[in-house]
């Protein structure tokens, strides 16, 4: 009898055991459970956070390219207005949409993490499209100004484009063959002296009178000897040429106004040579680009800062 007391007590005691067990183990895993899930919901709300100051940061950069098309240059003619009309609707939808998407990320529960995740693909989206939208933007105010400022020059001064270009082209030209002709003349060892009314050197602009220019016509036993006519053609610092008494050139197929012009007789040999320009318009600061010619042909250049 005493034995099968001990044995019904021993399975109430096993019994209350696992009981026990079962309930904190139970107890535990409630506790796990409620800590994920707390967890999950503070990392759905730190989400949304972000979310809505990306919201907040992509609705100012979508502004900023309303604002870009609205100041931008040539934006009122007809055929870039169309462009600009068309870039502006679509930006005010994209605008639109990023504001019902706020307006729904604050109704939407931190719990929801499903809906969640779906707007912050939509806002991904957003971002995407709004790349689009910058270089559509950037691409049209570049377009705007450039159209603007051609339109400006032309309306100006065609002519004097024309001329400006021509000009250009003829220096280049020119600076391109110097070196395949071979016979002729080279001006070397040019030297510039600014000087007063007293012939004495200066460096202040207000008291420059004269402009002393010293250069040898190098020796060159090609090219034929006789008489030549020196041209010296100055453009001032806005690459305009100085006009003064200097005679007409021709070259490279145009007629030049040359700043200076001297007649000389060369033998063949080193010739020095010393030309004078006197100042008779007001001096801009800057460079002054003098180009020598003989010939038809550009024979030398330097620069003068004054």
């Amino acid at each position: 009898m005493l034995s099968k007391k001990y044995a019904r007590l021993s399975i109430i005691i096993v019994g209350a055991a696992v009981l026990l067990l079962l309930l904190v183990g139970g107890y535990l895993l409630y506790q796990e459970r409620e800590r994920l899930v707390e967890e999950k919901e503070a990392f759905v709300a730190l989400e949304k956070s972000k979310m809505e100051d990306e919201l907040t940061e992509l609705q100012a950069e979508y502004g900023l390219q309303v604002e870009k098309i609205r100041t931008g240059s040539g934006y009122g003619e007809q055929y870039m207005n169309l462009s600009s009309d068309s870039l502006l609707e679509q930006l005010g939808s994209q605008r639109a949409k990023i504001e019902r998407l706020s307006e729904e990320l604050k109704a939407v529960k931190a719990a929801d993490a499903k809906r969640i995740g779906e707007l912050s693909r939509e806002v991904q989206t957003l971002r995407k499209v709004l790349k689009t939208y910058v270089s559509q933007v950037d691409s049209l105010q570049r377009l705007n100004t450039q159209l603007t400022e051609e339109n400006r020059q032309v309306k100006s001064n065609m002519a004097s484009v024309q001329a400006e270009a021509a000009r250009l082209r003829t220096e280049k030209t020119t600076l391109t063959d110097q070196v395949a002709r071979a016979a002729r003349l080279e001006a070397r060892d040019i030297r510039c002296l600014s000087l007063d009314k007293r012939g004495k050197k200066t460096r202040r602009i207000d008291r420059i009178q004269t402009v002393q220019i010293d250069l040898t016509i190098a020796k060159n036993i090609t090219a034929m000897p006789g008489g030549r006519t020196i041209y010296v053609r100055i453009l001032n610092p806005n690459d305009q040429p100085v006009l003064s008494n200097g005679a007409t050139f021709q070259y490279e197929g145009a007629i030049l106004q040359s700043t200076i012009a001297k007649a000389v007789e060369y033998g063949g040999e080193d010739l020095s040579v010393t030309l004078y320009w006197n100042i008779n318009e007001t001096l801009l600061s800057g460079t002054y680009r003098l180009h020598f010619f003989a010939d038809g042909e550009m024979i030398g250049s330097t620069s003068l800062v004054l």
